[in-house]
């Protein structure tokens, strides 16, 4: 009795696991999915990409003095507003106004020399013609005429050596500007290009009137630029600042962020330039700007959230869920095609209709390649 009993459970367990089995198979054993539905609808979208970026000025020099000497006078100071060939700063004088009426006195004693010499060579010439001098004395003569002639031009390019020292010696403006910095300071000993060595800088001049953003994008958005477009700007530090502009500059090849390891996968960026044609007068140089750059929009376009769009990997396809004409079975696969999108939609440009109803979640049973 006990044996019947125990081939009798036996029978009953293994019928319950196959019972079990096939309902999973068959998914009633699955917990029901609740699906959330969506109507698709028509909307203005714009596709932008924004980006981070410094203001700079398009025009910005730092000046730097071309010859040595001490600092005389300071005739500017930071902030201010210069014209072009304006003095900024004098160095000292004194020693090469000192060279220079040296070098004068030079070329007037070389022209003397010079006019002597001549007088004996022409001397001389005349009396070899009439065989009262050798040759050699003729030709010594010619000589000492000619080295005098070089030491007088040797002299005159002397003078004008340092009559340029002497200009250098104010530095102006090259253009106009203002002054963003200032290092130099009355009695500062500076090193000039004449030297052979970059000396340091002793202020900083930029033209205002004419600032651009300085950013870079990565490999994705940049296919997506090209030169001319019209750009949005906004700034952190002055949140009612709206200012406008184009792209002219965009980097013909990618480079690799400081510090960014050497690897083939380490980030890329590209360098972009943006001239700002309007801005606002409390703008100023190293502020951050955020630039928006519309990069495709639709007008009145069919479009749903981009979480009731799925993607297939492999065949790179896009599907949405589309209701069931029963309204009970399982969201029907849709292939679609995507247009312009932004921060919330997608563009939907085929393969759905308008008042379909879209699913926001995917039924368990529809696999794609990255699920494998």
């Amino acid at each position: 009795m006990k044996r019947l009993l125990w081939i009798v459970l036996a029978l009953a367990l293994v019928a319950g696991a196959v019972v079990f089995v096939f309902r999973v198979r068959s998914g009633e054993g699955a917990e029901r999915v609740t699906y959330t539905y969506i109507t698709p609808a028509k909307r203005d979208i714009r596709q932008t990409v924004a980006i981070n970026g410094t203001i700079t000025p398009v025009l910005s020099t730092d000046i730097r003095s071309e010859i040595s000497g001490r600092v005389a006078r300071v005739l500017a100071q930071a902030g201010d507003e210069v014209e072009g060939d304006q003095a900024l700063i004098e160095l000292d004088q004194s020693v090469l106004r000192a060279q220079l009426d040296e070098a004068r006195l030079g070329v007037t004693a070389a022209r003397l020399r010079t006019e002597r010499a001549e007088l004996e060579f022409r001397r001389l010439q005349s009396l070899g013609e009439r065989g009262l001098v050798t040759e050699k004395e003729r030709k010594e003569a010619e000589i000492a005429y000619r080295l005098a002639k070089n030491d007088t031009a040797s002299q005159e390019a002397r003078v004008r050596l340092l009559e340029n020292s002497l200009a250098k010696s104010v530095i102006k403006a090259p253009y106009a500007g203002r002054v963003l910095s200032l290092a130099a300071r009355p009695g500062m000993i500076v090193t000039g290009a004449d030297s052979g060595r970059d000396g340091a800088t002793l202020l900083e001049l930029a033209d205002l009137s004419r600032l651009r953003v300085e950013a870079s994008t990565n490999e994705i958005d940049v296919a997506a630029l090209t030169l001319g477009m019209p750009v949005e700007i906004t700034f952190e530090s002055v949140p009612e600042a709206r200012a406008s502009g184009r792209i002219t500059f965009i980097a013909p090849a990618a480079t690799r962020p400081a510090g960014a390891a050497a690897s083939g996968n380490a980030a890329r960026e590209f360098p972009l330039q943006i001239e700002i044609e309007q801005s606002h007068p409390r703008v100023r140089p190293g502020m951050t700007a955020r630039v928006h750059i519309v990069t495709a929009s639709a007008q009145d376009a069919l479009s749903v959230e981009h979480n009731a769009v799925f993607n297939d990997h492999e065949s790179g396809e896009w599907f949405v869920f589309v209701r069931a004409a029963d309204s009970l079975g399982e969201p029907v696969k849709t292939k679609v095609e995507l247009g312009v999108r932004d921060r919330s939609h997608v563009e939907i440009k085929s393969g759905l209709a308008e008042g379909a109803a879209v699913s926001l979640q995917r039924p368990p049973a529809v696999k794609f390649s990255q699920d494998k």
